[in-house]
């Protein structure tokens, strides 16, 4: 996942990338974490909750 995002994607980029069809959960269970641990960053820090939201490798 991590060198998938080495360009910006967005959240349903991502999650049908690795096969997910339901994003609340892939966000709960992948996505945060590695938010948080620093391994990934949003695009728009100031609006998580952005449709023009994107993630990118830190």
């Amino acid at each position: 996942m991590l060198n998938y995002c080495k360009v910006a994607r967005s959240k349903k980029e991502i999650c049908s990338y690795l096969g997910y069809r339901n994003l609340t959960f892939f966000t709960k269970k992948h996505l945060m974490p590695l938010i948080l641990s620093g391994k990934l960053k949003m695009t728009i820090p100031d609006k998580p909750n952005s449709r023009l939201q994107k993630y990118i490798k830190a």
